[in-house]
């Protein structure tokens, strides 16, 4: 029963990991970089699960490959950690230091050298001593390590990567400089899910270090609980197409093109206006309505982007920045955003950071911030233009503005 149920769940876990990884190296071109991590990071979740259908199936074609995919496994936790990461940070590029987390993985892969170059029988017989004795897995000397230590180096190499990014999920919550919006992105909750994933596959190697090799009597068990916790990360990830595609399926609230930005006396006034501008744009491009519904695709692809990543925070931000980041032609963006946003990329941009204000004026951090703290927390790159991004928005001064804010905010509670 056992034997069959991995059968299944290690040929599905192949199956769904390999076109994910498919997905994400090739379909999906929002954050490239990160995107490759966790393709590796499935790639290597891939190869145990190949190994372990290899092994239930047939265990003289399992010969063939044994412990050659092995390298694999010490790619696994420093690629999610790596990838966890680049998408808390938004990291861009792997830096040459960061080439060391993969250096276990390379040595582990020239210690064994003198395996891969043995016969076919002498691997076929280790195969078959495993199986009948699985606590051998653990104590084969086939390297020049001895044994034992490579699933203790293992296993801890799993627990060490695993406290560093639960470390690096807690400074996110405590840090003050964050953005907010993170934690509240599917995306931020996918990751949680992949830690505590993850965490299942290396609690039962982690008693490679403090048990007795009785631990390894039966692989069954180990390889169900390895295989369930891949098809569910794999399974989880095909129904986030935010994660894997790239592609938001709901629009983000607070990025309609009105950005409803002020509660003020002259909201009806400019929403009025902005009608008329809207209805005089769609009669200007009524010829262009396919190339409108163009411009319509690449919506999901910016909001999702924007919600994730709140680039609008960083001083100095351009369309050319918008443009690389998202993968959106320069123009295209600039198409999107005045014939379906109906507004340049300044005010859009300004929109988004008054917006940012509106939902955090509240936060007690920013109490004893001053109208140029506000500014910069929100992305303006000086009180100026902090200035008159409000007056054209709200009509009214930036302190009357915060004020307004504060006594709404009053008024609720």
């Amino acid at each position: 029963m056992i034997n069959n149920l991995l059968l299944i769940l290690s040929l599905s876990g192949v199956a769904l990991g390999s076109i994910a990884c498919c997905i994400l190296l090739f379909s999906n071109n929002q954050h490239k970089y990160a995107n490759r991590l966790l393709a590796l990071t499935l790639f290597g979740l891939v190869n145990i699960l190949l190994v372990t259908f290899l092994f239930e199936w047939n265990p003289d074609f399992y010969a063939y490959i044994y412990r050659f995919p092995s390298p694999l496994l010490f790619v696994i936790f420093p690629a999610a950690y790596l990838y966890t990461r680049a998408v808390i940070n938004s990291e861009k590029r792997l830096v040459k230091r960061d080439l060391l987390h993969f250096l276990p993985s390379l040595l582990y892969l020239i210690e064994m050298l003198p395996h891969y170059f043995t016969s076919y029988q002498s691997r076929l017989n280790v195969v078959h001593e495993i199986i009948n004795h699985p606590s051998k897995l653990i104590t084969l000397n086939e390297g020049l390590i001895p044994g034992y230590w490579h699933i203790g180096f293992l296993s801890a190499q799993a627990i060490c990567y695993l406290i560093i990014t639960f470390i690096l999920f807690q400074n996110v919550k405590r840090s003050k400089d964050r953005r907010p919006e993170v934690d509240r992105t599917k995306l931020y909750h996918w990751m949680k899910l992949f830690l505590y994933l993850t965490s299942i596959i290396a609690v039962p190697m982690s008693f490679t270090l403090i048990s007795t090799h009785s631990f390894f009597d039966s692989l069954q068990p180990l390889l169900l609980t390895f295989t369930c916790s891949f098809v569910v990360i794999k399974l989880y990830l095909f129904f986030q197409p935010e994660i894997l595609y790239g592609i938001s399926r709901n629009n983000v609230p607070f990025l309609s093109p009105s950005f409803n930005l002020n509660d003020s006396l002259r909201e009806n006034t400019r929403q009025r206006i902005q009608l008329k501008q809207t209805a005089n744009h769609f009669r200007e491009y009524a010829d262009e309505s396919s190339e409108l519904s163009n411009l319509e695709n690449y919506k999901p692809i910016l909001e999702s982007y924007i919600s994730l990543n709140t680039p609008f925070l960083k001083q100095g931000y351009s369309i050319y920045d918008l443009s690389r980041e998202t993968g959106i032609p320069q123009h295209h963006l600039s198409a999107l955003l005045n014939r379906v946003y109906q507004m340049r990329f300044t005010d859009y941009i300004n929109g988004l950071r008054i917006c940012y204000i509106k939902q955090h004026v509240s936060n007690k951090e920013w109490e004893k911030l001053t109208l140029e703290g506000i500014a910069k927390h929100a992305g303006f790159s000086s009180r100026t233009t902090f200035f008159n991004a409000i007056k054209k928005t709200a009509g009214i001064t930036p302190s009357a503005f915060l004020a307004g804010l504060k006594k709404q905010q009053s008024n609720l509670n």
